[in-house]
């Protein structure tokens, strides 16, 4: 094999092994290192979002817990004014990811936990409006813990689908604290309040009427 290299022969066609080599790597090279730098970009992308679906769901389940709070908290009134009370727990507030690229999540999804930022903005604004010097406060306290249970249940909802879609592992919480439940009790709760409140107006027969009336007026 040497003796055959050594011949003008041999080095001609090591040659063109070597130019054919050479000729392969220039073609082929470029695309091989444009495939490789776009599976890293992709991977880092990947990376970051899930980095940022984990530091929603981390932001969300401390809302939720203050939510818990919240919406069982007993507020503390003033023995000596009847009208000014305190809780002791403040109110609710979503902190998300700071600078967050929202643009890693799909389009449904990050407006999804935008609206829900949105919403407890309002929900705050809006019992700053209540007048408390109304009877019963105006109805203040039922709506403020009907209010903190419905973001909640929301909250709840997109940290299910953020576990699910990017494969994250919440930490397990003791099971006598179960939350999605006990905003469930409060809910219903409302709604069985608000259906008792409910009083349907009796039909009276006007003068002139061709109906019978089952009870005579007296």
């Amino acid at each position: 094999m040497s003796s055959f290299l050594d011949t003008t022969q041999g080095i001609m066609t090591l040659g063109a092994f070597v130019g054919a080599g050479i000729f392969a790597a220039g073609a082929f090279g470029p695309a091989v290192l444009r495939r490789i730098a776009k599976s890293s970009i992709l991977m880092d992308k990947a990376a970051e979002r899930r980095t940022l679906a984990m530091q929603t769901v981390l932001g969300l389940d401390e809302f939720v817990g203050a939510c818990y709070a919240a919406v069982y908290d007993i507020p503390e009134f003033n023995s000596s004014d009847v009208e000014e009370f305190s809780f002791h727990e403040p109110d609710p507030v979503l902190v998300l990811p700071k600078d967050a690229a929202w643009s890693l999540f799909d389009a449904e999804l990050a407006e999804q936990v935008l609206w829900l930022s949105s919403r407890e903005k309002n929900l705050s604004r809006a019992l700053d409006t209540i007048d408390l010097s109304e009877p019963a406060f105006g109805g203040f306290f039922e709506r403020r813990q009907e209010g903190y249970a419905r973001l909640a249940a929301s909250a709840l909802d997109l940290i299910a689908r953020l576990l699910n879609e990017f494969d994250l592992t919440m930490p397990e919480k003791p099971d006598y604290y179960r939350q999605a439940e006990g905003f469930s009790e409060i809910l219903r709760k409302v709604e069985s309040g608000r259906a008792r409140s409910t009083v349907k107006a009796p039909i009276v027969s006007t003068s002139g009427s061709n109906v019978t009336q089952l009870f005579p007026v007296r």
